[in-house]
Formats: structure tokens, sequence, C-alpha cells
């Protein structure tokens, strides 16, 4: 049984004493793992090497200690994942400043309260989801992409394509649409490609 622990240093800090204080009493640790906040990318989510690496040597019934959950986890969902790949390897997850122990009955309730309050915040907003889109197809308003607009002479072009003159890619290419939405739209129009003349 191997015990690590993890930190997560912010942006720009630099004294890991605040973290290290935390983990200090607890000591014996095989390896010490630090990663350092970067949100650089607004859309994609925090890199966090160490942590993977972490992952990556876990072995059943090794010890993962945290100063507190907001060090380990970006979110509920993140720590969820988390504890899902912990579990899944057969080793537990101890973090201080919330007294939270995968190894104790009472550690595991802990994380079930965590579980069903991410289902019942997953319900909620799906439902909200929902209910905005009933609300907005009763308005009239609608939902998805806007539809692609047409030329003016897209009739005319659609009238060439279904004659058999020019091919549905150049069709396509003459109204600014993909393939998918010249055909869409054409066949909306009442148009469709021309037969293939029967080879003698």
């Amino acid at each position: 049984m191997a015990r690590y622990a993890y930190m997560l240093l912010d942006e720009h800090e630099t004294d890991v004493s605040r973290q290290a204080l935390q983990l200090d009493h607890i000591g014996g640790f095989e390896r010490i793992f630090i990663d350092r906040l970067n949100r650089g990318a607004v859309n994609n989510p925090p890199s966090r090497p160490q942590r993977e690496r972490l992952l990556s040597i876990l072995r059943p019934d090794d010890l993962i200690f945290a100063g507190a959950a907001d060090r380990l986890c970006d979110h509920l969902r993140d720590f969820l994942e988390l504890w899902h790949q912990i579990e899944a390897l057969g080793a537990h997850l101890v973090i201080l400043e919330e007294g939270i122990d995968s190894r104790s009955q009472a550690g595991r309730q802990s994380i079930q309260v965590l579980e069903s309050f991410a289902r019942l915040e997953f319900s909620y907003h799906s439902q909200r989801k929902k209910a905005g889109i009933r609300a907005a197809r009763q308005d009239g308003r609608r939902i998805g992409r806007p539809p692609a607009a047409v030329p003016a002479d897209f009739r005319s072009i659609c009238q060439s394509w279904a004659r058999g003159e020019i091919s549905g890619r150049d069709a396509a290419g003459q109204s600014g649409l993909g393939s998918t939405s010249f055909y869409k739209k054409a066949a909306e129009l009442g148009f469709s490609s021309p037969r293939r003349k029967k080879q003698s």
C-alpha cells in the first residue's frame, strides 16, 4: 500500500507551504504530485498532467491525500469522475478539509450524498432546458440552427441540376451550400436528381 499526496497551485502561486501544512502531519508519502492551475483556454478544461500520472500508477489499497476538494478537482462532476476512477482501481481517497475518507463508511456515505446532488442538479437543468424549448416553440421561435440561406437564383440552379446540365456538386457550389443542404432545399422545392440515361 502506497501513500500519495496531491497539490494544486493557483496560476501565480509559488509557495506550497499552505497546502503542505495540511498534509505535513500525515507524512510518509511515497510521492507528492503537484499541478499548476492554468486557465488560458476558456473553453477547454484545465490540464492536470500530474493528477493523470498519479492515477496511472495507482494500485489496489493505495491512498491519495489532498488538502481540500478545490485543490483536487474543478467542480462536482470532475470530483465524481475522479472518484470513480480511483474506486475502479481499488484505491482510496482522503480529503482533509472536508473530512472525506473513502475507507470509512461515513466517507463513502458523503460521496453518495454528493452523487445524489449531482443527479439532482442534472435533472434540474435538464427539466429547465426542456421547459425553455417548449416555451420557445409555443412562442413560434425556431430551435436549433437557423435555416441555410439560398441565393435569389436558387430555383434556376435547381432547374439546371434537375435537367442534368450541371452536377449536384456544381449546383451546391453555385448556391453556396453544402451538398446535404443543397439536396434538402432542392427537394423542398420539388426538384429531384436527373434520371440517368440508359446506355444502349
